[in-house]
């Protein structure tokens, strides 16, 4: 019987222990379970803030982006002249001054040595919302100051201020052209001849040259985008859009002038053809549409500069 007991009690103890330790493994158990979720909790709102963080920064970039260009769009006009047959574009500078390139507003000839140009008394602008109103150029060059001619920019003043116009007048960056980046973005809009509606790039500063005067711009760059304003990606103005890539406008001017020097010569039709003329009819052709994709920009510099000396903006 002691022994009976004995054995009776080691099983009762052995089955109290284990008895006892079984509250503690469920909560072990439990304790595990708990931190599995929290942590699973956690990660899934890591990855919402990444997310997230990721998504205001496209969005905000893409906000900033499309500012720009409605900026570059609303500012833009379009400047023509009958009697010159010219057509350009420009950009508000105040609510009542466009900007603009000189050979855009003026007729320009070389004699030798002496440039003679005259500016045209019929200029008219047209807003992006199609409003006309009629402008006079307020820069013209002197003796004095012949930078207007010489770095090709010019000033209209309007006979009226436009109306239903919003966020629409550029500012000059105070920028050094010779510290923005190559490759950074840059926008400009602007009325390629013939385009059936306003035209807007975004392109590359591809390169500056070494007196910083001139921007490489590398966007498809038509006649009739000259005035534009170039944009840069704090949506402000660092040049004026003066010409294409110059080795095909200097090449299809060469042709240009050694057809006019054979014309004088005579010329022999082919079957009811002239093929002086038809050629020169397809370099004017070639001349007006072509775009390598590389253009230039004048350094808004000299604007600012002649500003001050002149007092233009008030």
């Amino acid at each position: 019987m002691p022994k009976e007991r004995t054995q009776s009690h080691r099983s009762k103890s052995l089955f109290c222990d284990m008895t006892a330790k079984l509250p503690t493994f469920k909560k072990k158990k439990v304790s595990i379970f708990l931190f599995r979720k929290r942590l699973k909790m956690n990660l899934s709102k890591l990855l919402l803030f990444i997310v997230l963080f990721f998504l205001n920064i496209t969005f905000t970039y893409a906000g900033e982006h499309m500012d720009i260009i409605e900026l570059s769009r609303n500012s833009c006009v379009k400047i023509s002249s009958k009697s010159g047959d010219s057509a350009g574009s420009g950009f508000f500078i105040s609510d009542d001054l466009i900007a603009t390139c000189f050979h855009v507003i003026a007729s320009i000839s070389q004699n030798g040595q002496q440039i003679d140009w005259n500016i045209y008394q019929d200029l008219q602008i047209t807003t992006i919302t199609g409003e006309n109103i009629n402008a006079n150029c307020i820069t013209s060059p002197t003796q004095k100051d012949s930078s207007p001619l010489f770095q090709d920019f010019a000033v209209l003043e309007l006979t009226k201020k436009p109306t239903n116009l919003k966020n629409y007048i550029l500012q000059f960056s105070d920028k050094d052209i010779k510290t923005i980046e190559i490759s950074s973005d840059c926008y400009f809009s602007g009325y390629p001849l013939f385009a059936p509606a306003l035209i807007t790039h975004k392109g590359m500063i591809s390169g500056i040259d070494d007196s910083g005067n001139i921007i490489c711009i590398q966007g498809s760059i038509n006649k009739g985008n000259s005035g534009g304003a170039l944009i840069s990606d704090d949506g402000k103005v660092i040049g004026i859009v003066s010409m294409r890539e110059g080795g095909i406008s200097k090449a299809l001017e060469e042709l240009t002038v050694y057809i006019e020097n054979t014309e004088k010569e005579g010329s022999v039709h082919l079957m009811g053809v002239d093929p002086l003329q038809a050629i020169k009819a397809t370099v004017k052709t070639l001349d007006t549409y072509i775009s390598t994709g590389i253009g230039y920009a004048r350094n808004i510099i000299f604007l600012k500069e002649y500003n001050l000396k002149n007092q233009i903006l008030k």
